[in-house]
């Protein structure tokens, strides 16, 4: 049975769309982390919500894949100054990993462990930016 879009997004969070360079670094499996490396990778956010984020990435990593990701946030405020949030360093778990060209991919990552201080910085980004 199919259900029909009612027109409202059904996340749990409002997602925010940037173009932000993260590193991350794989942590669990064990098994990806040997085929990846040991090794900090960049990549690139291309939403941010206060559950998770999409990054776009040269890896094709598998979903429950485990990352540790840090990334810093600007934007400028009423006055014109640029101001920084972060650095933030998150973990979080892959959930959907969809070819987006030939050799990159689009990764789902639901936040799994985040300082209450992080999340807080992420939600105040989210909402200052108009979205919420």
């Amino acid at each position: 049975m199919y259900r029909k879009f009612s027109g409202h997004d059904r996340r749990r969070f409002q997602r925010l769309d940037l173009n932000v360079i993260v590193i991350y670094r794989v942590d669990a499996p064990p098994l990806v982390r040997i085929q990846v490396g040991d090794k900090e990778i960049e990549a690139t956010m291309l939403n941010l919500s206060e559950g998770g984020i999409a990054l776009l990435t040269k890896y094709n990593l598998p979903p429950w894949t485990v990352l540790s990701i840090k990334f810093t946030l600007s934007r400028i405020d009423k006055e014109g100054k640029v101001l920084f949030i972060g650095p933030l360093s998150i973990r979080g778990e892959i959930r959907s990993n969809i070819p987006f060209s030939k050799d990159e991919f689009r990764l789902g990552i639901c936040f799994t462990d985040v300082a209450h201080r992080d999340k807080g910085d992420i939600s105040t980004f989210v909402k200052a930016s108009g979205i919420l």
